[in-house]
């Protein structure tokens, strides 16, 4: 159900963000994998609980930390990387509402 469960600190620490900037810029704060790791576990109630929006970043936070490791399958498809992409527009308008409300 949740792919990072067995993922360890160690892992998470050695992860480099790309737009740390723009990611600052947008929500106020850098983002923190450890962190992140944490929401989504404490969400989840320690993995046990199945949650759309947990399940979600699980899946976003699994993707960067196997980004840089080599994929024996074949490349991503069209649809995939379509899907990869509203998931990060879709990601980016929650972070904009979020400023907004915060702003407000």
């Amino acid at each position: 159900m949740y792919k990072t469960k067995n993922t360890t600190k160690k892992e998470l620490e050695q992860l480099k963000i790309v737009n740390q900037d723009e990611i600052l810029e947008l929500t106020g704060s850098k983002l923190n994998p450890i962190k992140a790791w944490e929401v989504i576990k404490s969400t989840s109630e320690n993995f046990s609980k199945s949650d759309a929006k947990a399940q979600e970043a699980d899946a976003l936070l699994f993707e960067m930390l196997n980004a840089g490791k080599k994929k024996e399958k074949s490349k991503m498809t069209s649809k995939e990387t379509i899907r990869i992409q509203e998931q990060e527009r879709a990601r980016a308008l929650d972070l904009l509402e979020l400023e907004l409300l915060i702003a407000a």
